[in-house]
């Protein structure tokens, strides 16, 4: 449930000897997203403040730092003290994929896993402790509507343990402190996942409103969508989801000109993502640009980066009857990630339109083996029994 992490890093400083001085390059400001916002079209309506996100309850404030307090003065370290604490009162913490602040997950015992990151600062914030985090991908688990697709995320916390200053280091500052211990918290771990990269606390505030505003967005009410994006790109101003969600927004509000002025904006300065991207194709295929729509499909390639975006591609593929490049990119993936049982199942999928029937069948075998959940082997099996009946 959760692990060590010791990393390090070494900076190298290489410089040259010149008779004259280097200039320096003016660095490009990218203004915010929000500029190009049509404000007049949504009212700003109330949302959780910053404070509001990590306050826990009085009582267990009150409850966690006597008993943190003892812990650490009988030397037990904070970050361990913190990850064993948060392992024994969220013990009945059930998923359900609602984003919740520290006080509401902490009372309803339940919640995704950024309302357990929330719940994990809440208590380091309590005790001073630094956090770190880290993002990764997973097969999409996706609600889509139209244009929106929403994507889940998977956070889990570093708590960071106390800095170690040695002798040699006070005496000489240019020291870099190469290790730093820490407990890493994961309550839901999942095995295919795939690094997409370190965050700081900014992000995990913008991914705490971007997933409220996600849900306000499906519900259709813009007003309070508008207001919690606003109050993300504070945190994140340059987030590409972001950007897409801001754009989607716009759209459904019935502003496409605007929708289209978040999409450029973000290719013109290179803020893209697969999802930003497909998104711009959807608004595409409705303006009838086609010009634009293959443009944006040779940019969705391009945008690719994880197995599962290679996989959205594929989908994409089959969907169009495109079999001869489904298949190519959907052996590709399973060639480099074969344990993945989803490019097997989609695999499947391709076969069974071409009337291979016992080729779908040995790709549903595969795909079963490596199932990695009862839902997933469950619906690969209900598929093959189903195909067998064909056969």
């Amino acid at each position: 449930m959760r692990y060590f992490i010791v990393f390090s890093f070494i900076i190298f400083l290489l410089t040259g000897c010149n008779a004259t001085a280097p200039k320096l390059e003016q660095k490009v400001v990218i203004p915010s997203p929000v500029s190009l916002a049509n404000h007049a079209l949504f009212k700003l309506q109330p949302v959780p403040s910053e404070q509001e996100i990590f306050s826990l309850p009085e009582a267990e404030q009150i409850k966690f730092l006597e008993k943190y307090n003892s812990s650490i003065s009988q030397g037990k370290r904070a970050d361990t003290f913190i990850a064993d604490y948060l392992e024994k009162s969220v013990s009945n913490f059930t998923y359900d994929g609602k984003t919740f602040t520290a006080t509401e997950a902490f009372n309803q015992q339940h919640g995704n896993c950024i309302s357990l990151a929330v719940l994990t600062q809440a208590y380091a914030n309590l005790a001073g402790v630094e956090t770190s985090f880290r993002e990764v991908s997973t097969y999409p688990i996706f609600k889509k509507e139209q244009d929106l697709v929403l994507v889940s995320s998977h956070f889990n916390t570093k708590l960071f343990a106390p800095k170690i200053e040695t002798e040699s280091q006070e005496t000489d500052r240019s020291w870099i402190q190469i290790l730093r211990a820490g407990t890493v918290v994961d309550y839901f771990p999942q095995q295919n996942t795939f690094y997409v990269g370190n965050a700081k606390y900014p992000r995990l505030i913008s991914k705490f409103y971007a997933n409220l505003a996600a849900e306000a967005l499906l519900k259709e009410n813009f007003d309070l969508s508008y207001s919690l994006a606003n109050e993300a790109f504070k945190f994140t101003p340059h987030n590409p989801e972001l950007i897409n969600l801001f754009a989607i927004l716009h759209r459904r509000a019935g502003d496409t000109d605007t929708a289209k002025k978040l999409f450029e904006f973000a290719l013109e300065h290179k803020l893209v993502s697969s999802n930003l991207i497909a998104s711009y194709r959807y608004l595409a295929d409705q303006l009838v640009d086609i010009a634009l729509a293959d443009r944006l499909e040779t940019e969705l390639e391009k945008a690719a980066k994880t197995p599962f975006d290679y996989l959205q591609l594929a989908i994409k593929a089959t969907n169009g009857k495109q079999f001869y490049k489904a298949k190519k990119i959907l052996n590709k993936i399973i060639e480099q990630h074969p344990y993945l049982p989803e490019p097997h199942f989609e695999l499947a999928k391709v076969y069974y339109m071409q009337n291979h029937h016992d080729l779908a069948k040995t790709a549903l075998e595969e795909a079963i083996k490596m199932s990695d959940s009862q839902e997933k082997t469950g619906m690969y099996e209900a598929k093959l029994k189903s195909l067998e009946l064909t056969l």
